[in-house]
């Protein structure tokens, strides 16, 4: 049997409804003329993912026990495919009619192009500003630091973000999300440098293939839609921001003099010394920093990644049973939930956070000040510090958070990067927006 002409490359992680999308809309956007195969690899998902991957006559899959990383994954399904063209594909993307056929004709139209990228648009019908240019050194300071919002730094990024630019025409330019690539541009053995696992492969890729002189293109007559930050919203705040800087770290040493990867991580531990002095909030904790800043980007997250989600009430939950069964049943049937005590009435500096059923945690949190149920001034203090001791709990555990509170658990709405608060009794409950 002759090889297909495209390879569809889909990596997979807890996302499978994003990913049953994304395959059904293939099905019926391309003609039966364009002969393609989907190698999907899936990192250790917890969600059903494997198996209705596993189930799909259409899919060669192949199962990883661990998450080993995007890069290291779509480097599997490269080595397994065997396509003459190769299509990154993120699992939370969906074709319009004729998306791919559009791209390989035009491919085949430009022999000069390396590879080419859709238009993409979001959810709603809206155009969504998903390409970058390769950065400048002032571009990266701007991204994670506050001084984007100083001029110069704030122009850098949005020239990085192509902000304001015109997107009706092709240009030459390129996503990584869906890039549908020449195989013979290629190493025989990967597509991404497996050094950056989640963040950058595909900057150090694009600046790869520019650098042979390939040239890499967007087109607006290939549409697709895409959710964006389908698996990323999983990860949690502190892993995903540790794998984005330290990732970028991992950049800058290849492509940067060395006395400006020194600046750059002094302007970080400037940036993080301020934030902290005048009470902003950081994402990282002072190890977590140091080890991002040295280009570490930590573990990749694996395991249970169900969301969080955290019970902070005026009344001590534990003796006013209302984790009994039933409501446990109820609030941890697709998430795990957290428990908190309030601060005590007298100073009690230990904290913990131990595990007491199959999806239900327990912390009694630290009381610096006693009297603080007295004292506004101190109550405050109490549940910052409270607030401070969960956040760095929850920050190690992969999983987006929801926090729901009463009206005495309030001072905790923002401090624990949560998605959405729920002011409201666990009878009745009722999403507001973050107040974070």
């Amino acid at each position: 049997m002759n090889p297909p002409l495209v390879s569809v490359l889909l990596v997979s992680w807890n996302t499978r409804d994003e990913t049953r999308r994304c395959l059904d809309s293939l099905r019926a956007t391309t003609g039966a003329g364009l002969r393609y195969e989907v190698v999907a690899v899936d990192n250790g998902s917890r969600d059903g993912s494997a198996e209705m991957l596993a189930a799909d006559p259409d899919v060669r899959l192949t199962r990883n026990r661990h998450n080993v990383g995007f890069a290291a994954a779509v480097n599997q399904a490269y080595r397994q495919s065997s396509g003459e063209l190769v299509l990154l594909l993120n699992s939370d993307v969906v074709a319009h009619p004729g998306a791919l056929e559009t791209m390989v004709g035009f491919l085949r139209e430009r022999p000069d192009a390396a590879g080419v990228s859709p238009l993409y648009l979001n959810p709603d019908g809206t155009f969504q500003q998903h390409y970058v240019q390769l950065p400048s050194f002032t571009a990266t300071i701007a991204l994670v630091t506050a001084l984007r919002r100083i001029p110069v730094f704030r122009r850098a990024l949005h020239t990085f973000q192509m902000r304001g630019q015109d997107f009706s025409r092709p240009r030459q330019l390129a996503s990584g999300s869906c890039m549908l690539l020449r195989r013979a541009v290629l190493p025989a053995d990967r597509v991404f440098d497996e050094r950056f696992p989640l963040y950058w492969n595909d900057a150090m890729l694009a600046r790869t293939l520019q650098a042979a002189g390939h040239r890499l293109w967007m087109i607006p007559d290939a549409v697709v839609t895409h959710t964006r930050g389908a698996s990323c919203r999983l990860l949690g705040p502190a892993v995903r921001f540790r794998h984005l800087l330290g990732s970028l770290v991992c950049y800058l040493r290849l492509t940067e003099p060395r006395h400006r990867l020194i600046l750059f991580r002094a302007v970080l531990i400037v940036d993080h010394v301020v934030k902290r002095i005048f009470g902003r909030h950081v994402t990282l904790g002072w190890g977590d920093l140091r080890a991002a800043l040295r280009g570490d980007v930590g573990p990749l997250p694996d395991g249970d990644i169900r969301d969080w989600l955290v019970l902070s009430s005026a009344d001590a939950w534990a003796n006013t049973g209302r984790h009994s069964t039933a409501l446990v049943g109820a609030l941890a049937a697709d998430r795990r939930v957290l428990f908190v005590d309030p601060p005590a009435r007298f100073s009690r500096w230990r904290s913990t956070i131990r595990q007491v059923g199959d999806s239900v945690w327990l912390a009694s949190v630290p009381t610096v000040l006693p009297l603080g149920r007295l004292l506004p001034p101190v109550d405050w203090l109490n549940r910052r510090v409270a607030a401070a001791v969960l956040r760095r709990w929850l920050d190690q555990r992969p999983g987006a958070r929801v926090l729901r509170v009463d009206e005495g658990g309030l001072r905790l709405g923002g401090r624990l990067g949560e998605d959405a608060t729920v002011a409201a009794t666990p009878e009745a409950p009722t999403l507001e927006p973050s107040r974070g």
